[in-house]
């Protein structure tokens, strides 16, 4: 994971991208810091493998252009925070062809979760 200089203890844990390209928030992040948001931003490093995802606060008098502009909605499946961005995945080079889970921490500082596309979680056998 990138350093991030925080100023308060940042919350990790793991961003899974399918192969049906959905970006999924396990649930201690999405708990701690999604639940309020119906909406988020999706962004990019230009020169590292980073994804960031950023709760969007719906401007209540104009809510329709802003989501259709830049947002992508985020649907609490009771243990995750789901988004189907496969657009931006492919936009972006980040198309899986097999599930992936990643490193991902939250960076207090920018109000985002920044997934490391460079650092796969390995995953466990099953007994």
């Amino acid at each position: 994971m990138v350093n991030q200089t925080a100023t308060e203890e940042p919350t990790t844990g793991t961003v899974t991208i399918s192969q049906d390209d959905e970006l999924r928030v396990n649930a201690d992040i999405y708990q701690s810091q999604f639940t309020a948001t119906e909406y988020v931003r999706l962004g990019t490093h230009q020169d590292l493998d980073l994804i960031f995802v950023r709760p969007v606060d719906i401007n209540a008098e104009d809510p329709l252009n802003e989501i259709t502009e830049y947002a992508y909605k985020i649907d609490d499946t009771g243990y995750t925070g789901e988004v189907s961005c496969r657009r931006f995945l492919q936009q972006h080079n980040y198309h899986h062809t097999t599930t992936t889970q990643y490193t991902a921490e939250w960076w207090p500082n920018t109000d985002a979760l920044c997934v490391d596309l460079t650092d796969p979680v390995e995953p466990t056998e099953k007994l």
